[in-house]
């Protein structure tokens, strides 16, 4: 079974496969195996990388050429689908005597775990996953892009920041950052950085959603979300958005319970957007709101465990919408 993107726990193994599509986790994979074969060392000299079309003849030789200033070279083929189904069985040779000097790095987009040349990769080699587990929280992988910039980060926020911004690595890794420079000196990033920071740099269609889940409008609600889901993986950005709206609305819920005027405890807004806020969180109960976050809850497992995303994201609007409009 091929390991999640990570540091390879042992980056000196002779052969490594990055197998996936996602970008991102490629890049940092094959970020990560360089530094961690070639240290200091300058790649210039000890990292030769090629695409597909290169010839075997070339790679053999890089791959028997003696590293300078460095323990190990490393040979990077990427995309390298055609290279393998080209050349299989001379690699199925040279993995079965590999060079002790250097690494050879295949970047696929597919790899077979059933053929000779994936057997013989796995009793000498390592294969890491670049695809994003769907079904598995990110909250994990967050809290590592923190401390990699020397920080913390709340669960909550870890957790807001995974639903709102979905199973978009390469996105999540640029609000890490943001969020890290916007703590400062502060150890630990929060909620209200992600809501400050990651939230309020949401596209229209998100504030459109939560406006008309705030005003009961299903149609609108409807098309909003219909406008947000234009490519695979935004489901999870839309289910975001939703919970967003729901702790917002919670939130300002408890102030209002706790004696704050309702237009303070509103958060910031156009005038008459806020005056449908208000309204909305005064005829809201509690009752109500812990419904809607439980709605929220069941449509999260639901499209984890691989129910159709537009049609839970469907039905979880329509009765979000049916209960503002009732209350």
């Amino acid at each position: 079974m091929a390991k999640q993107a990570k540091q390879p726990k042992d980056a000196l193994k002779p052969v490594c496969v990055l197998v996936g599509q996602d970008t991102y986790l490629l890049d940092e994979a094959r970020r990560r195996i360089v530094s961690a074969v070639l240290g200091e060392a300058d790649p210039q000299t000890c990292l030769a990388q090629y695409d597909s079309s290169v010839e075997l003849a070339t790679v053999l030789d890089e791959l028997r050429t003696l590293p300078f200033l460095a323990s190990r070279r490393v040979v990077l083929i990427g995309p390298a689908d055609d290279f393998v189904s080209e050349h299989r069985e001379a690699l199925e040779k040279y993995v079965a005597a590999p060079s002790p000097s250097s690494l050879l790095v295949l970047v696929v987009t597919t790899w077979d775990p059933k053929t000779r040349l994936a057997k013989a990769v796995a009793r000498v080699g390592e294969v890491i996953s670049c695809t994003p587990r769907e079904r598995e929280s990110l909250t994990h992988w967050i809290a590592e892009a923190a401390e990699r910039r020397g920080k913390k980060i709340d669960r909550q926020a870890a957790q807001l920041l995974e639903e709102w911004v979905g199973r978009d690595y390469g996105l999540l890794d640029t609000e890490m950052e943001k969020l890290s420079l916007h703590a400062g000196s502060r150890q630990t990033v929060t909620v209200e950085d992600v809501e400050a920071i990651s939230t309020a740099t949401a596209g229209p269609g998100a504030f459109d959603l939560a406006n008309a889940l705030t005003a009961g409008d299903t149609r609108a609600a409807l098309e909003a979300m219909g406008g947000m889901l234009t490519a695979r993986g935004e489901e999870f950005r839309v289910l975001g958005a939703i919970g967003w709206h729901l702790r917002r609305v919670l939130a300002a819920a408890e102030q209002v319970r706790a004696g704050r005027p309702p237009q303070e405890a509103a958060p910031y807004m156009p005038w008459d957007q806020k005056a449908v806020f208000v309204k909305f969180i005064q005829r809201r109960s509690p009752v109500s709101l812990a419904g809607d976050l439980r709605r929220l809850l069941r449509a999260d497992l639901a499209m984890k465990s691989g129910a159709n995303p537009q049609a839970v994201l469907a039905e979880l609007v329509v009765r979000l919408c049916s209960g503002s409009s009732s209350s």
